[in-house]
């Protein structure tokens, strides 16, 4: 008899143990599914530098009785230096540039809309879909989400894909041939002999490994192909691109800062403006581009050709570059849209030092 009580009594507290247990859980389940920071839990560093990134708020801060969501402590750690200047600029881009909701659409009812003469998957989300080989070039793909999408083949040439999501999509052989990408987010898709010529690119986030990519004539102007270390979840990712077609490209006022172009063709490209602070430059092509007023601090510029390029004698911090560059010289005569200052006479001397090292 007592056996049986001290079994039931044993029994009576497993429960009751498993109850509470399970009580608890799901307590901390519901808060952290209720848990909703401000700017839909995007990146409150990232909307400060004008980049969106959604995040899950499993890191954020509370600040004045609201909740800021991060992409990672870093981040985070850069708001609490001046949290009312951030909030401030994240405030007013995240107005001016909210992204409109998008409506999940099946794989059969996009492939219907791909057959259809009046094709649209304008506000669509079409996550993870699989368009592989597929003539889309028709379609009005504005604002639509392609993140995971497989586009591996896909013809999208001249397609209107403003302010497009195709974050880690697959775009192996995928031709976006004068396509209108303005404002578009690419950021860790999948790259492989991917064609972008002649696209607009204006204001568009790109990041990730492009091999051999093709961007030739394609207007980058504004072009956020920087790294941002305040919009990474993962660390340092950043545009790395070998051997890949720039030739004349519009660069100008782009962030390519620690942008890699390592032997990359940039002939007759237009880089007037553009942030290249420690760029990798190395071995690339730049004969006849424009880098008047552009930035190359600490920039790798090793056995990278420059003859005929414009504007070097305006290039800021082109005595700081790393390697020996091919024809950098700066000549004595200054056109007269190009300023002489002091700034202009050191880098002069710089690069007639490199000129009679490399005779």
């Amino acid at each position: 008899m007592i056996n049986l009580r001290l079994q039931n009594l044993t029994l009576k507290s497993v429960m009751r143990m498993l109850i509470n247990c399970w009580l608890i859980g799901f307590s901390v389940l519901f808060a952290t599914s209720a848990l909703a920071g401000e700017f839909a839990n995007y990146c409150t560093n990232g909307l400060s530098r004008n980049t969106f990134h959604q995040t899950d708020c499993a890191i954020n801060e509370l600040y004045k009785g609201k909740t800021y969501c991060f992409s990672n402590d870093g981040a985070r750690d850069s708001f609490l230096f001046d949290q009312d200047n951030m909030i401030a600029k994240a405030t007013v881009f995240y107005a001016n540039n909210a992204e409109p909701e998008r409506e999940k659409i099946s794989q059969a009812d996009a492939l219907s809309q791909i057959n259809s003469k009046t094709c649209t998957l304008q506000n669509k989300d079409a996550g993870y879909l699989i368009f592989n080989g597929l003539d889309l070039s028709h379609c009005n793909l504005e604002n639509v989400s392609f993140f995971g999408a497989e586009l591996k083949g896909a013809k999208l040439i001249g397609a209107n894909l403003k302010g497009a999501y195709l974050n880690l999509a697959r775009l192996e052989n995928a031709d976006f041939t004068n396509a209108n990408l303005t404002n578009a987010i690419i950021f860790q898709a999948i790259f492989d002999k991917t064609n972008f010529k002649g696209a607009n690119l204006t204001n568009a986030r790109m990041i990730g490994t492009l091999g051999k990519v093709d961007m030739s004539g394609a207007d980058i102007h504004n072009g956020r192909f920087g790294l941002d270390m305040g919009n990474q979840p993962m660390g340092q990712m950043k545009f790395d691109s070998v051997g890949g077609n720039f030739s004349g490209a519009n660069f100008e006022n782009a962030d390519l800062n620690i942008a890699a172009f390592r032997f990359g063709d940039l002939r007759n490209a237009n880089l007037r403006g553009a942030n290249l602070y420690r760029a990798d430059l190395a071995k690339a092509d730049l004969t006849g581009a424009d880098l008047t007023g552009a930035n190359l601090t600490d920039a790798d510029v090793d056995d990278a050709i420059f003859k005929n390029v414009k504007g070097l004698n305006t290039v800021k911090g082109f005595d700081t570059v790393k390697g020996k560059c091919l024809d950098c010289k700066v000549t004595a005569a200054i056109e007269a849209d190009e300023p002489v200052n002091l700034v202009a006479a050191k880098q002069a001397a710089v690069c007639k030092m490199q000129a009679a090292q490399l005779k």
